[in-house]
């Protein structure tokens, strides 16, 4: 049984549980994720998000990323996480290179306050997975500790997380969040400012083990706050453009609620689109 600190992430809106994966099935998913790049370069159906080829589309259509979705220490996770049986959506993505730094929110909301985002429940999480070491070097996740109660991006001690291959990272929707952390040599725990990473000489940075390829899984509980993000999704260019390139079929319906709340994403899309 995975062992998840429920407490720690309601106080500081995320937390990062250790050797979730094997070394195996780590090196397993990453010739899955170049395997599959290497297909959508084929069929044009990945974007550049910086520097990162993204997938587009729900990563059930993949043997290797369907196991880890229903991975019953994933789902462990998110049960310990949210409190109940989790719902999945079909909101996953696999990257590869360095995408967008920056602290940010997931929300559907990031700017009022008086938001019900903001002042209700928000049983929505995510959970990453860096499939190389970012414990000692530059790559990874950076947070705002405490950061999940407040609109606000520049709140909230920075820090850089520090995981390993294996690990999984998770943190609420509402916190403030940037990816592809740079490490110093001299000072490698101390994060800095976006602006401050853009200017930093590569010979002083710390370097990334190897070519950064990231899981971001998200999960919740069906509220309010899954269908304001769920309708975020359905009005959003890069959202629309993944859920016209998934489909589930009945099989994979059926494999997915055995495990979790479904919601199929392209038939509530299309429900959405004929009100």
């Amino acid at each position: 049984m995975v062992e998840v600190n429920k407490a720690k992430f309601d106080e500081d809106g995320y937390t990062l549980i250790k050797n979730v994966l094997t070394k195996e099935e780590v090196e397993e998913l990453r010739r899955a994720s170049y395997k599959l790049i290497e297909e959508d370069e084929k069929n044009g159906t990945y974007i550049i998000h910086r520097f990162a080829k993204n997938h587009i589309g729900c990563l059930t259509a993949v043997p290797e990323f369907r196991k880890l979705i229903l991975d019953d220490r994933v789902i462990e996770i998110a049960t310990q996480l949210l409190g109940e049986k989790p719902t999945f959506f079909g909101d996953c993505i696999m990257e590869i290179g360095i995408g967008n730094r920056g602290f940010h929110k997931d929300t559907a909301n990031r700017n009022d306050q008086n938001h019900p985002d903001w002042t209700e429940e928000y049983p929505v999480i995510r959970i990453a997975f860096y499939l190389e070491d970012h414990s000692e070097h530059s790559g990874g996740l950076k947070v705002r500790v405490g950061s999940q109660n407040t609109v606000k991006t520049n709140e909230g001690k920075a820090v850089i997380l520090p995981t390993q291959a294996g690990d999984a990272a998770a943190f609420c929707l509402r916190t403030s969040h940037a990816g592809n952390a740079v490490r110093l040599k001299f000072a490698p725990n101390i994060s800095l400012h976006n602006s401050l990473e853009k200017r930093i000489p590569e010979f002083l940075k710390v370097p990334e083990e190897k070519e950064r390829i990231s899981i971001f899984l998200t999960y919740g509980l069906k509220s309010g706050a899954l269908d304001r993000y769920m309708e975020y999704m359905f009005n959003h260019g890069v959202y629309q453009k993944r859920i016209l390139n998934s489909s589930y079929s009945d099989e994979l319906k059926e494999e997915i609620s055995s495990k979790l709340d479904f919601i199929d994403i392209t038939k509530a899309y299309e429900e959405y689109n004929t009100k």
